[in-house]
């Protein structure tokens, strides 16, 4: 049965709004992390720990949110959120010292995190099987839109001196407003409703088909499902502890490695966003012809090989801004499948359960490799640590020859149950 529900359109352009606000607020810091230490006061174990905050709190926030999206419906905590994100934006901006600051994005991160499972289960509900992977690659693209705006932001914002994070941060907090409106008006999710049995009719898959026999958490955490949720989860751990791990630091491993200026800094990152953009219109197309493994294939030994290539080459200096656009260019491959497929292989009872927790568990290898990037770098080298990098790459390249295609194919169909579909 071909099931194309109406409002795809909404739904994409409020769940990839959510990634936007990701991208923006994690690229704002990663360059305000520049001067807060000395606005602050900061010490370098402070640093990691301000830097790595939204990432701690999206472990607790995709898991809590995640949960309650299964048992509340999509469309309740929507908005819900961002609006977490709104106030600890806020608070961000006006901190007066490490712990307000720490606080305030420790607590934005737990909206951010809610928002994984929320966003991309939704999507993934509302997209038409012939087309779901440019709708999913499509909404997770925006998170590089939105570090391309933070570029931008700094830019303009920089010349009003060492306290311009301060307006950076708020900003994000303002962008959420509209966001937070549309999410109020948007319906519910027709599979949720389908599989409360709150949505019958012909056209419509039936409940038995859209459940396959799961009900909840201990059937997620069964026998069954429990490999298969590990698995995934493994695999995405693996890509965010080299994606993070480096690309939380582009603009601090420029201003080291290669551009002295603070301009040429921004102007660098508008480059790799720039490049990551590129990768993810390629991906468009791909996605839904060569297939999800391919993608995610071609995404991770790429990334594999050029981190491998970086390290033994010793690069530094201005190819560092080419070679990372490249790099991040085929990085999303990956992290664009990686980060929606739970939402494909695991049933409306438990999605979001399933997408909370496989992004908690991305999210502790964000948060490693962010925190061991800096100790890597200093008791290695750039160059040692890159090739590290690589390794945990093509681990989870290993790891993905084993994962199923999912693509052209209807979530009732695709999606791992506790019985055969009838």
């Amino acid at each position: 049965m071909v099931y194309d529900p109406p409002g795809k359109v909404k739904s994409f352009l409020v769940s990839s709004a959510g990634f936007l606000l990701d991208g923006y607020d994690l690229s704002v810091i990663s360059f305000a992390i520049l001067f807060i230490p000395r606005e602050l006061g900061l010490n370098s174990i402070q640093v990691g720990l301000v830097s790595s905050a939204s990432l701690m709190g999206m472990i607790l926030g995709s898991v809590v949110l995640g949960l309650l999206s299964d048992r509340m419906g999509r469309r309740k905590l929507m908005g819900l959120d961002l609006m977490i994100f709104t106030v600890f934006a806020v608070t961000s901006a006006l901190s007066q010292n490490f712990l307000e600051l720490f606080l305030s994005r420790l607590l934005l991160g737990v909206g951010i995190g809610g928002d994984y499972p929320l966003s991309s289960s939704l999507m993934s509900e509302y997209s038409p099987a012939k087309s779901r992977g440019r709708y999913l690659v499509g909404a997770v693209s925006m998170y590089w839109i939105g570090t391309l705006l933070s570029a931008v932001v700094n830019l303009f914002l920089l010349p009003l001196g060492g306290d311009f994070w301060r307006f950076s941060f708020a900003l994000g907090a303002i962008l959420s407003v509209p966001v937070i409106v549309a999410r109020l008006t948007l319906p519910e999710s027709p599979r949720w409703l389908i599989s409360k049995g709150r949505l019958r009719g012909d056209g419509i898959p039936a409940q038995e088909d859209e459940n396959k026999g799961v009900k909840g958490l201990s059937d997620l955490f069964g026998r069954r499902l429990l490999p298969f949720l590990l698995w995934v989860s493994a695999v995405w751990f693996l890509f965010d502890v080299a994606s993070y791990g480096i690309g939380l630091y582009y603009p601090a491993i420029f201003k080291e490695f290669a551009l002295p200026s603070n301009y040429e800094v921004i102007y660098a990152t508008m480059v790799i966003a720039l490049g990551a953009i590129a990768g993810y219109i390629i991906a468009e197309f791909a996605v839904d012809s060569l297939g999800r493994r391919a993608v995610l294939l071609s995404g991770l030994g790429a990334m594999s090989l050029l981190l491998g290539i970086g390290g033994v080459l010793k690069l530094t200096g201005i190819l560092l801004v080419p070679y990372f656009a490249v790099f991040v260019a085929m990085e999303q491959w990956a992290g664009a499948v990686t980060l929606f497929y739970p939402t494909e292989i695991f049933p409306t009872p438990v999605r979001s359960s399933a997408q909370g927790f496989a992004t908690a568990v991305s999210r502790i290898g964000a948060v490693l490799g962010v925190v061991a990037f800096p100790s890597m770098v200093k008791a290695l080298g750039f160059s040692h640590s890159l090739i590290l990098f690589a390794v945990t790459s093509a681990i989870a390249f290993l790891m993905s020859l084993f994962l199923r295609e999912t693509k052209r194919r209807e979530l009732e169909e695709i999606s791992l149950g506790l019985r055969e579909r009838s």
